[in-house]
């Protein structure tokens, strides 16, 4: 069996959060990031759609952490569209080093007169968009892991080019003081799917089928044909069907 999948997943725990997504493709949101390069962790916030590149075999305890709705898409249509595997750095290993000191260099000290960055200095941080540690703490719904290992998540990203919006990242301190403006930035971002990209729709447990299937007739009447609605209902799988089956 292979170690990844052809299909890249997007769980949310929250229902009505699925069917905006099946309603009006995902909308990029900032999220909170937090990377110990060398010494102290560093945390900002990143416009972003993330998913997981794990097969359906073995997602039991990506559900239980992240939550029990998700959508999966073709990784064709990942390439398409863009998005790029998630680099997971150790710390303290000579590429965090490394990457650290080139970002100081290249970004933090050498900004334009007018404290802008060049299109070139972007490019240097935009890598920090991508890089997640290899091994730190997960704290999801109150519960922290310790030493959790994120790159069993094989996650991959998409992140908005910078030279759409130029807030590539926010630092912590400066999201806390002006979050909503940020978030306005991103209002009308969407990352954009089509009923030959979706694999899987994946929802609680098996009373909800009959919701969803009236939501994708309801949402998607007028932009999908009725054949594509159809095949999409075959689609939908549980939670509780890839936990007991899977």
């Amino acid at each position: 069996m292979p170690l990844s999948a052809n299909t890249l997943i997007h769980f949310t725990d929250e229902k009505e959060n699925l069917k905006a997504i099946l309603q009006e493709n995902f909308r990029v949101f900032n999220c909170r990031e937090e990377v110990n390069f060398t010494k102290g962790p560093v945390r900002y916030f990143v416009p972003m759609v993330s998913f997981c590149d794990i097969p359906l075999s073995e997602i039991k305890a990506h559900i239980s952490k992240y939550g029990r709705y998700g959508i999966g898409l073709t990784k064709e249509w990942a390439v398409r569209n863009r998005l790029n595997p998630v680099l997971y750095i150790a710390k303290g290993s000579h590429l965090a080093e490394s990457y650290r000191d080139a970002f100081i260099h290249y970004t933090a000290r050498s900004k334009r007169r007018d404290g802008k960055l060049t299109d070139e200095q972007k490019s240097v941080a935009d890598i920090v968009r991508y890089i997640k540690n290899y091994e730190a703490d997960l704290t999801r719904k109150g519960t922290t892991i310790k030493n959790y290992r994120f790159s069993d998540e094989r996650e991959w990203r998409y992140v908005p080019p910078f030279k759409i919006v130029y807030d590539m990242f926010v630092p912590q301190d400066q999201y806390e003081k002006e979050g909503q403006h940020f978030d306005d930035l991103l209002t009308d971002l969407r990352l954009t799917f089509e009923p030959n990209d979706i694999k899987y729709i994946i929802i609680n447990d098996e009373d909800e089928i009959g919701e969803f299937i009236d939501h994708l007739r309801h949402t998607k009447g007028n932009k999908y044909s009725l054949h594509d609605i159809e095949r999409l209902t075959t689609r939908i799988l549980t939670s509780a069907q890839i936990e007991q089956d899977i």
